[in-house]
């Protein structure tokens, strides 16, 4: 009877090992794609979300801006911020080097192999390890 409970466990390990990196290797390349915050946000939110920031610039400061930038470096400013919010029409491309090595996606990675390998360690000890029936030992 303790075998085929050990049996069960360590087939229920296996299924739920490759279950776990089945499901990784589906969902890896959906993890990796950045969508723009439009996706996720209404227009009046972002407006409303855009209003809040700028109050708080404000607060922090009163100053103007055209005060200490040259106005190249004030158009330049917008315009990658309006890049980097997807507010560019979209004819109008930033490009940047993106030939290096991404450790995001590293990090990633590394932290989905080491939860694979504590989860394979655990279900292989909890297999081993498991209550084995105990029975009197007859004295020799």
């Amino acid at each position: 009877m303790n075998t085929r409970f050990h049996d069960k466990i360590q087939r229920l390990g296996v299924l739920l090992a490759i279950a776990t990196a089945f499901t990784a290797l589906v969902a890896a390349p959906a993890l990796g794609q950045d969508r723009p915050a439009s996706s996720y946000y209404t227009p009046q939110v972002l407006q409303r979300m855009s209003d809040s920031w700028a109050a708080r610039g404000g607060v922090l400061t009163n100053v103007p801006a055209s005060s200490y930038y040259l106005p190249e470096q004030i158009e330049a400013m917008s315009q990658g911020w309006a890049a980097r919010g997807g507010l560019l029409p979209a004819s109008a491309k930033v490009t940047t080097g993106g030939d290096g090595f991404d450790w995001g996606d590293f990090g990633i990675g590394a932290a989905a192999m080491l939860g694979l390998v504590l989860l394979g360690g655990g279900l292989v000890a909890g297999a081993h390890y498991i209550r084995r029936d105990v029975r009197a030992q007859p004295a020799a």
